[in-house]
């Protein structure tokens, strides 16, 4: 493919973005070029095969502010100052100098320590820090870790923070159970009925942290997932994250949500980032920040019928194996038109290749396979934005 889409230049891509755009734009959108100019559907393949999405010229500039953030004391008082996005990366930085360059040691260091650890920050806006971080670790990328700690800090969510470090979750639940009965239970528990009256869409989010008995609900489901054993957990979540994705729309109209594509994402960021953590509490606080997202997604998403026959009753043709779509997307990625130059599906298809690797079997039927296949042939826009197409109205089969 030649140099304009080897790993430096993936690398100068990264750091132009880093230099001249800030993460937080002033509308509240993201920045999307750290997460985008990885496409393909593996990480490294990708920054050494494939095409490399363009440089967005639209993006707003770093703001500029004359206080600094010198210490754990000034970090701790600007949590959730989007304002302050440059001094908490210039202060991660020059952090991971002190770390002699070890990006992975700095991330520990802040994500376990201090009054308020930055590990509960990870899960704002939809677990984007958490993707942040498990890329900044596969691709060795300092930036990408550093991005991953601002975005803890100034995207903080004080409703997360106080779900996640309730302190019934220090307590032994009365039972413990699997992802995919937790969500039947949560899609029938009547605590969540009619919370969601700002209408759908996990920006509205506030509606559940608002409602005393739906955030009693929520921290309840949390705590009764089961962490005893988080190499079964993983893969559990992972077929439940697809089944999600692609098998919740109504019949004969596939349809493809855009939060709960996010959770795909999140389970393999777990899968990542749990390879850092020690065993015991580090890992199961990561993991229940995983699951909450579950459970906040499905909830602000009208709870959507989930019918796995929808996708496992698919079937695949001759060559649909992940040479097939790796293939689709070397040979047309490069137009950066349509599906091509969307992001979020990006992701998604780099994720469902991640998991599919590391879960996929005769266990699950090839569950990430067929979600892959699934999005190559039927996805043409995503619902479930909140606004044109989204709740009631949409594409999801959300029960009456």
């Amino acid at each position: 493919m030649g140099q304009q889409n080897s790993r430096p230049v993936f690398d100068s891509k990264l750091i132009k973005s880093h230099v001249e755009h800030a993460l937080i734009q002033q509308d509240g959108r993201h920045n999307d070029i750290p997460t985008a100019s990885t496409p393909g559907p593996h990480p490294r393949a990708a920054v050494s095969h494939c095409p490399l999405l363009p440089l967005s010229h639209h993006l707003g500039t770093w703001g500029t502010n004359k206080l600094t953030v010198t210490d754990e004391a000034t970090k701790t008082a600007l949590l959730g100052d989007k304002r302050f996005q440059r001094a908490f990366m210039t202060y991660f930085s020059l952090l991971n100098n002190q770390y002699n360059s070890n990006s992975t040691a700095l991330a520990l260091s802040q994500l376990f320590s201090g009054p308020i650890p930055l590990v509960y920050g990870l899960f704002s806006s939809l677990g984007l820090p958490l993707t942040f971080l498990s890329d900044g670790i596969e691709l060795r990328s300092a930036i990408l870790v550093a991005q991953s700690l601002t975005l803890s800090a100034v995207d903080w969510q004080p409703g997360i923070y106080d779900l996640l470090t309730s302190s019934q979750l220090a307590r032994p639940a009365s039972e413990l159970l699997g992802p995919e009965e937790l969500l039947r239970r949560v899609a029938y528990d009547g605590r969540f009925s009619g919370v969601m009256k700002g209408g759908a869409g996990y920006h509205n989010i506030n509606q559940i942290l608002s409602n005393p008995s739906a955030r009693a609900a929520v921290v309840e489901y949390v705590q009764q997932l089961d962490c005893r054993n988080l190499s079964l957990l993983l893969p559990q979540l992972a077929s439940l994250s697809v089944l999600l994705l692609t098998a919740t729309h109504k019949p004969e109209r596939p349809a493809f949500d855009f939060y709960l594509a996010h959770l795909v994402t999140a389970v393999n960021s777990l899968r990542v980032v749990l390879s850092i953590l020690e065993e015991g509490t580090q890992r199961v606080v990561v993991a229940r920040g995983v699951w909450l997202l579950f459970v906040l997604v499905y909830v602000t998403q009208l709870r959507p019928v989930v019918d796995g026959e929808l996708l496992m009753g698919m079937e695949l043709q001759e060559g649909h194996d992940w040479r097939g779509v790796y293939d689709v997307f070397c040979n047309e990625g490069g137009t950066g038109q349509g599906r091509w130059g969307n992001g979020p599906w990006l992701r998604v298809m780099r994720t469902l290749f991640e998991l599919g690797r590391e879960f996929d079997g005769e266990g699950n039927g090839g569950v990430c396979l067929r979600g892959a296949w699934k999005m190559v042939g039927y996805w043409s826009g995503w619902t479930g934005l909140g606004g044109e197409g989204g709740g009631r109205d949409g594409g999801l089969n959300i029960r009456l």
